[in-house]
């Protein structure tokens, strides 16, 4: 099959998407092809954090500064993906106050609200806080669904004529003199051959970006760092929660939705397939998050994961928390002299949208196009909608349908809306697109029932044991990390369910 367009974007994470959708509303064709489902990468492993700016007010002034912008922005084109929280900043006995006195200077320059409260205060609103707390500093920041964020923007996207193609990976680009003629991809559940022929290629993958760079002879500074978090089975705080100090191990918790999440680690990798969040990590993120809020110490874990931050560099060794969160916007014409190439990489989640329109920007500019970006000014889709916990909790209580997912309340006819008119890849298509196994039991109890649905709808997309063992084993990997007490026992119940039920 051969595709034509004019733009070919390769990845499809927050910043893929989002270019798809600028592209799209400046009446740009794209297609993007991305090797798992949308928001596979980093962009689906991060704490959901609606960064106010403040965890980079002291060390990276410009990160800062461009956070608060697009705190903004989200604030008004995806509220329905936003929960408003709020976030302190608290200072604890071991920390003094010098620290919190150059940060509220930071924010100050970096033009992020602040309001310097007392101990008091901070326990008032946050009753788990440390009650040896000195004070505490409010923010903007707020918690976002990325998985939610992603989907409306590929859907806005493809509302203006863009394509998407997922489970499909690049696997060669063809190249003429000095520059990219197409490029060939494989459909990885059918094993169909595609090639893509477009004028300009946007490689958007994230940690992944020299492996695409690679087929061309080419390859940038990185430095791959891993980032662990662990999530509780039950909310603790209504705010996030940050540790006033220079950023380090274990500073923050976000609460999302009826969990808290719990962060982050920051270790250098050289290998982006093939990693683990380790005991020693799960212990560190618990003892340093618990000098906040001490009840961590008994909370009960459900799952650990990691994600892995693409930091642009030159390549030299050291802290990778030293180096900028910022982006880099490489034009491959003037670097290695093919023409018709761009990579984005670094950044956040929280800076996509920005990326997205500079990346766009620059693709209009070598089109000799004159179409400005209104990402920032049109809302997504679903911007007008009920957030997704408001309408679910009073959806249940007024009409119980089947429910598939106990913990997350996610309902048959939900997951059967989705399939409606869509081929299924692959299960994870489904439980990027909803709630379920999200909850407390990580699917333990719903998707055995998932799969009774699609196979009741001949939509199992193969043997149904084979993909339940592969959802476990999966599954696995993020419990492990955290198996001890109440989680143990269940883990033991869940595994003598599929051994003596289901044989596996």
């Amino acid at each position: 099959m051969k595709i034509k367009t004019e733009v070919l974007i390769i990845g499809g994470g927050a910043t893929g998407a989002g270019i798809s959708r600028d592209l799209a509303l400046r009446g740009i064709s794209s297609a993007l092809v991305e090797k798992g489902d949308l928001a596979s990468g980093a962009s689906g492993r991060n704490h959901g954090l609606l960064h106010s700016g403040g965890r980079y007010a002291v060390s990276d002034l410009e990160a800062a500064r461009e956070c608060i912008a697009e705190n903004k922005i989200l604030r008004k084109i995806a509220p329905h993906c936003i929960e408003e929280t709020e976030g302190l900043f608290v200072s604890l006995p071991e920390d003094g106050l010098q620290f919190q006195d150059r940060f509220l200077r930071a924010c100050n320059e970096a033009e992020i609200p602040n309001t310097l409260c007392s101990r008091d205060e901070a326990l008032a609103w946050e009753p788990e806080l440390h009650p040896d707390l000195l004070s505490a500093v409010k923010v903007p920041d707020g918690a976002i669904d990325p998985f939610k964020l992603i989907l409306e923007n590929a859907k806005d996207a493809e509302n203006h004529g863009a394509k998407f193609f997922l489970h499909t990976e690049v696997t060669s680009l063809l190249i003429e003199g000095s520059k990219i003629t197409g490029a060939e991809a494989k459909d990885l559940a059918t094993g169909e051959e595609i090639l893509f022929d477009a004028a300009f290629f946007i490689n958007a993958t994230g940690a992944w970006a020299n492996r695409i760079l690679n087929l061309a002879g080419l390859h940038i500074g990185m430095a791959l760092s891993k980032g662990s978090l662990l999530i509780t089975n039950r909310r603790l705080t209504q705010r996030v929660i940050n540790h006033c100090r220079q950023p380090s191990d274990g500073d923050i918790v976000v609460p999302n939705e009826t969990v808290s999440i719990l962060g982050t680690t920051s270790v250098r990798l050289e290998e982006i397939e093939r990693f683990e969040v380790t005991p020693d990590e799960v212990a560190l993120l618990v003892r340093e998050t618990s000098k906040m809020i001490p009840a961590i110490r008994q909370a009960r874990f459900i799952r650990a994961y990691a994600g892995i931050r693409p930091l642009f560099q030159s390549g030299e060794k050291g802290n990778d928390r030293a180096i900028s969160r910022g982006f880099a916007l490489i034009d491959h014409g003037e670097r290695d002299k093919i023409q018709n190439l761009i990579t984005i990489t670094g950044g956040k989640l929280m800076t996509y949208r920005l990326m997205s329109e500079k990346t766009s920007d620059l693709i209009c500019k070598k089109m000799g196009r004159t179409e400005a970006c209104s990402t920032h000014l049109n809302p997504l889709p679903g911007a007008s909608q009920p957030s997704r916990s408001r309408e679910r909790f009073e959806r249940f209580s007024t009409h119980r349908g089947q429910i598939l997912c106990d913990c997350e309340l996610v309902e048959g006819k939900e997951v059967e809306a989705f399939l409606e008119g869509k081929k299924l890849k692959d299960l994870q298509d489904i439980l990027h697109r909803t709630r379920l196994a999200k909850g407390t039991c990580q699917g333990g109890f719903c998707v055995y029932r998932l799969l009774g649905v699609l196979g009741e709808s001949g939509r199992t997309g193969g043997n149904p044991h084979r993909i339940l063992k592969g959802f476990l084993e999966e599954r696995w990997k993020g419990i492990r990390p955290v198996l001890w007490g109440t989680a143990l026992q269940e883990e033991e119940l869940i595994e003598s369910i599929y051994k003596g039920i289901f044989n596996l």
